[in-house]
């Protein structure tokens, strides 16, 4: 087997889990309070989830983080994108 095809492998194992662990907790009816998805801890870390209503310089520094990390990945996920 190629090194490719295992990385190819890889990723779908990666991607099924995510979407597994993902999808079983926005449809999880007995979360306790704090039990959140990834995607809201983004938000809570962007600042989205405005309780203050003002951007401190945390969510400052997480937006530059999340934009430097898909930055990163895009190119990344194109030439996994060719892969298949």
């Amino acid at each position: 087997m190629s090194r490719f095809l295992k990385y190819k492998y890889a990723w779908i194992a990666w991607a099924l889990l995510f979407a597994v662990i993902e999808i079983s907790a926005i449809l999880d009816d007995d979360k306790d309070e704090g039990d959140y998805t990834l995607s809201h801890y983004l938000r809570r870390a962007v600042g989205t989830f405005k309780t203050s209503g003002k951007m401190t310089k945390a969510n400052w520094a997480a937006r530059a983080a999340i934009i430097a990390l898909l930055s990163w990945l895009v190119p990344h996920l194109r030439l996994l994108i060719e892969l298949f």
